[in-house]
């Protein structure tokens, strides 16, 4: 399949409510490292500048990454969360023998993994912003537990995992990549027959996982992990590599986590795929067709029996 097809398959979903998202990864980084403001605001000119330049009829997640850049070249550091996003990693990990305990004391694991994992995706420094703590993680944790998914395809997600051989896990963000490992934990116990690969991104954006996230929650214990081989926050393959697109296409099933992924793949046409996330926002609410703040399971449409959500 040649870059335009792929291109048309991943359609710009881009809204206006997006542009705050693109133009907030400039505010938020520049207020991390402590930026003056006269330097900040002649930044802001040339993040407008720039795309009014290229357009907004792309895909929201581009748009950012342009941005972002932007930013990392104008300070000189292409990774200024690095800090911020090892103490998640860590405060995460002293939260896993606790989630691992109530996995297993559950009448069905998988399903209470899943919803720990999606709970994780509060850890979201570029959707809700610095003051995100460990505590809050914890109770959303809690909260995911006690009310459930508004959109439920664990049952489905079981029935595939029976019968595959493969999985790929798509990460997403810093803090949740400790409870992506509790997951994979979980599913391997069940479904030992599984060889499992987890996805991260290329390079350095914003609290997004890399290989030193990965590395930093002994990831490589329970998995293989690739990266895609691209700098963006979701899964785009007419960007992602020819060695990330095979392993894609090769897993019998493929779980990716939060809106990044969601936005990047929500028109993607492969059986059993399934997207873990809370819809944050109003523009993947709609998508989703869920209130925002719903809690998600969701098979992807290639497959989904829930006509008119897509």
């Amino acid at each position: 399949m040649t870059t335009e097809e792929l291109r048309a398959l991943h359609r710009p979903i881009l809204g206006l409510e997006c542009l705050h998202c693109a133009l907030n990864q400039l505010i938020a980084t520049t207020q991390l490292v402590g930026m003056e403001e006269p330097r900040r605001r002649a930044l802001m000119q040339r993040a407008f500048e720039m795309i009014a330049a290229k357009g907004i009829d792309r895909n929201n997640s581009e748009i950012i990454g342009e941005v972002y850049r932007l930013v990392t070249a104008e300070i000189g550091d292409e990774n200024p969360y690095a800090r911020l996003k090892s103490d998640f990693n860590e405060g995460m990990l002293r939260l896993c023998p606790e989630v691992r305990r109530h996995i297993a004391e559950s009448a069905d694991p998988l399903a209470a993994a899943v919803r720990a994992s999606i709970a994780g995706n509060l850890i979201d420094i570029a959707a809700l912003g610095l003051g995100v703590t460990m505590d809050a993680a914890m109770a959303k944790v809690r909260e995911v537990d006690e009310t459930g998914l508004y959109v439920d395809d664990c049952p489905a997600l079981a029935e595939a995992l029976s019968k595959a051989e493969t999985l790929l896990v798509l990460g997403d963000n810093c803090g949740e990549i400790a409870l992506d490992r509790v997951l994979i934990e979980t599913i391997r116990r069940l479904y030992p027959q599984i060889r499992v690969r987890y996805g991260v991104r290329g390079a350095a954006i914003v609290n997004d996982v890399t290989r030193e996230d990965a590395e930093q929650v002994g990831m490589g214990e329970v998995a293989e992990v690739i990266d895609n081989g691209d700098d963006l926050l979701t899964t785009l393959p007419y960007r992602t590599s020819p060695e990330f697109n095979a392993a894609f296409d090769a897993a019998d099933v493929v779980i990716a986590k939060g809106m990044g992924n969601f936005e990047g793949l929500q028109f993607s046409e492969r059986e059993n795929l399934f997207f873990l996330l809370i819809a944050k926002c109003d523009v993947v609410a709609r998508l989703t067709g869920a209130p925002k703040g719903s809690i998600l399971c969701m098979r992807a449409a290639a497959d989904a029996a829930r006509p008119g959500v897509w």
